[in-house]
């Protein structure tokens, strides 16, 4: 055997007999101390390069080892549960929310959460909003919202929305509100292009839509079966933009009080609309329009009436009307989708505020009267 081939076999036998000299490796795991980091690793425990162990390592900084940490990458500075998980890492109600975006992380196991975290039952009246809660018997005498009610309301009641269908029709709402602010006033409706398809009335103020070059004169309009090409009176319901603006009057600076969206199905049935089925729409059947300004000058009047006034029967069975009364200060607590705001009366709109009419509107007072026009 050669000089160097005993030298390597020594160094070996060394390697594993008592009282040999070798590079000192304290917890045995086989990184030497002068490179290990982690010099006391437990016994058996698997090491990385620099000697440390599972539960030696927090990589993420949060002082909770990587051992049992269920969330290794924790970002800085937040606060980590004992599984080392920060509210934007962890569910703790496993509803598809982390803590962090779920405005009720505790939500009991048998409930179904809505999109916020939230389930019905851990949202109190204190915490919806008005507009989610209506009042209506669904029979149309004495409940306060106005006639045309449709038969296919008939023995039905308005009431409290689901938490996810008050959350939705919220963000329709706010959307809607957004859009329609870009015309504050009938001058602002009129300079952009609105035209004023029904004067003031009582209960609901002007009626201001889009016509986009749309005539009654033209050869091929049927005003048996109508139909509104270039406008959006048509079968399409678009929660952000009402067909029509609803203002204090037609006056220049009036201010704009509500909206009227307005959708062809048939004359049966509604449109699906909001969420939730408080939105109960309406039918105006005939209404007379003039020829030459597209106006409403009658309803439900004989064709011969309409005919003296130049204007022309139209009708409407399949279009359904629903108003939204969001707009501050014009707001309907008793009933968002009510027909008729009552501070909207025959003589113009109530500015006074402290008039009974707007205690009426926010609830407190007893039902307006329906008995004036109807729109």
């Amino acid at each position: 055997m050669s000089l160097r081939a005993a030298l390597m076999a020594l160094l070996l036998l060394c390697g594993s007999l008592a009282g040999c000299v070798g590079p000192p490796d304290k917890d045995d795991d086989g990184v030497t101390d002068e490179l290990d980091l982690c010099s006391l690793t437990p016994i058996e425990e698997l090491v990385d390069e620099d000697g440390c162990s599972a539960t030696q390592l927090d990589g993420d900084g949060d002082s909770v080892s990587d051992a049992i940490d269920e969330c290794a990458t924790t970002p800085v500075s937040e606060v980590v549960d004992g599984s080392g998980c920060g509210a934007t890492e962890r569910d703790s109600d496993g509803d598809g929310l982390v803590d962090a975006d779920d405005s009720c992380p505790s939500t009991p196991a048998n409930e179904t959460a809505a999109s916020d975290g939230c389930a019905d039952v851990e949202v109190d009246m204190s915490m919806r909003p008005w507009w989610c809660h209506s009042m209506g018997t669904g029979h149309g005498d004495g409940q306060e919202h106005g006639d045309h009610l449709a038969p296919a309301y008939h023995g039905m009641t308005k009431g409290m929305l689901s938490w996810q269908d008050c959350l939705d029709l919220s963000e329709q709402f706010e959307a809607a509100i957004e859009w329609a602010m870009q015309w504050p006033t009938v001058a602002d409706a009129e300079a952009d292009g609105f035209h004023m398809a029904v004067d003031y009335v009582k209960g609901m103020g002007t009626h201001h839509i889009r016509l986009e070059g749309f005539s009654m004169e033209p050869d091929g309009f049927d005003p048996l079966n109508p139909e509104f090409p270039g406008t959006r009176m048509d079968e399409d319901f678009d929660f952000e933009r009402p067909e029509f603006l609803m203002y204090a009057s037609s006056a220049q600076d009036a201010v704009l009080v509500g909206f009227a969206w307005y959708v062809r199905t048939d004359s049966e049935n509604p449109p699906a609309g909001f969420p939730g089925g408080n939105d109960w729409w309406h039918v105006h059947e005939v209404l007379c329009f003039t020829n030459s300004s597209f106006q409403v000058v009658g309803q439900d009047i004989s064709d011969e009436q309409c005919h003296s006034m130049d204007g022309t029967n139209v009708h409407l069975d399949d279009y359904w009307m629903t108003h939204a009364w969001i707009i501050e200060p014009w707001l309907t607590q008793f009933d968002v989708f009510t027909n008729h705001h009552p501070c909207l009366k025959q003589d113009g709109a109530e500015s006074n505020l402290e008039d009974s009419c707007w205690e009426e509107a926010g609830g407190l007072g007893g039902g307006h009267d329906d008995s004036g026009d109807n729109s």
